[in-house]
């Protein structure tokens, strides 16, 4: 069926609309990888560990380390908005690869040891309304190539707060603390960190209200860290 929906429909760059793949070659190396650094200033960090400093600003709210494979801009937006509001699931496999090959090629793969992977859920309406959820998709594939328990849907989310692409800067930061849930069914033993995967940080709202969940409701310290495809550039280069 696959190979009889790839002769009626073949697949192309989404970017250059090159016939072979989501994404061609040429087009992939035009992605702007995104440098290792501290996911709150934003300022250059090994490993992209948190600065303690900054951490210490955020509170239970902070992550220890935030790894961003590529800056999301034009191009990579164009790939990802097909993803997500198209439709177009077999586009995970092409992201997949490339991010797994970008985590291979920093040193955040020893960060994963020892982590249990979730992914950022969806509202039951918006799930049913996509029938699917790309950060699921990714994560259970990102699980399979480094051989890391993956529990889907770690933390839930209570209630919906419409699409996050429609909403400006200062509405995403207006995340309620109540918005998500842990699980009951889980158990953190024999881990030492949780890693949460999402495809596109804005505010980071989402994943700190997250990270607040699970340090409210678990009885012991624990890492907690995140894999994320995409995030816009810092702010020390935007221009005024």
């Amino acid at each position: 069926m696959i190979n009889l929906l790839d002769s009626l429909y073949p697949k192309s760059c989404s970017i250059c609309k090159k016939k072979g793949d989501y994404l061609c070659s040429r087009c992939e190396k035009l992605f702007k990888r995104n440098l290792p650094e501290c996911y709150i200033c934003r300022k250059l960090s090994p490993n992209y560990k948190t600065h303690y400093e900054c951490r210490e600003e955020r509170g239970n709210r902070s992550f220890h380390h935030v790894f961003v494979a590529w800056e999301y801009n034009s191009l990579s937006s164009i790939l990802l908005k097909k993803y997500k509001y198209n439709y177009v699931q077999s586009i995970s496999e092409t992201l997949v690869e490339v991010f797994i090959e970008s985590i291979k090629r920093s040193t955040f793969d020893r960060q994963l040891e020892g982590t249990i992977l979730t992914n950022v859920p969806l509202t039951k309406s918006r799930l049913r309304e996509r029938g699917f959820n790309q950060t699921t998709e990714i994560a259970r594939k990102v699980a399979n190539a480094f051989n890391l328990p993956f529990v889907e849907d770690l933390v839930k989310r209570k209630e919906s707060y419409g699409h996050q692409a429609l909403r400006d800067k200062d509405e995403r930061k207006e995340i309620r603390e109540n918005t998500f849930t842990l699980r009951n069914d889980f158990s953190l033993v024999g881990y030492s960190s949780i890693t949460i995967l999402d495809d596109v940080i804005t505010t980071g709202a989402t994943l700190e209200a997250m990270s607040l969940a699970l340090r409210e409701n678990i009885d012991r310290d624990i890492e907690i860290n995140s894999l994320c495809l995409f995030r816009g550039k810092p702010y020390y280069l935007e221009i005024p």
